[in-house]
């Protein structure tokens, strides 16, 4: 990390403190617009799934899978989402989408299905055929 001399240092935290105290009172003053937005445009549970998921780390194919919609469709979403501002490209994983407020977070019921989580894969096992006369138990008394 780059050290300052103290007055640049103090400079800059006084407009880091500053710009943090703009920005509660732009969310606060514009929550109900965003609010508006997210009600139109997340109007099926699908939308308002995949949405409330976009945390910048799943994929479009879990988001398909919890969702309910195909992938094509949460990538359709997504890039509309984007220019319309309701999603921000994540930092860490360029192409995946970030939500920029949670649906609790502006008054909005999510609906509540879990997160997506890779499928389990189930193997059952098959009976194994024996060349061999199963073993009997014998009691002598």
């Amino acid at each position: 990390m780059t050290e300052f001399p103290k007055e640049v240092q103090e400079k800059i935290d006084s407009i880091e403190s500053t710009l943090r105290e703009i920005l509660k009172f732009t969310r606060f003053a514009n929550i109900s617009k965003l609010k508006e937005v997210l009600d139109r445009e997340l109007d099926t549970d699908e939308k308002k799934i995949a949405y409330e998921n976009s945390d910048g780390e799943t994929i479009l194919k879990e988001l398909a899978a919890v969702s309910g919609a195909p992938s094509a469709t949460v990538g359709a979403w997504w890039q509309k989402w984007f220019r319309m501002g309701i999603v921000s490209e994540s930092e860490e994983r360029k192409g995946r989408m970030m939500k920029i407020a949670s649906l609790d977070d502006v008054g909005i019921k999510s609906p509540k299905k879990e997160k997506a989580s890779p499928t389990p894969v189930t193997v059952q096992a098959q009976p194994v055929e024996s060349s061999q006369p199963a073993a009997t138990e014998t009691k002598t008394e």
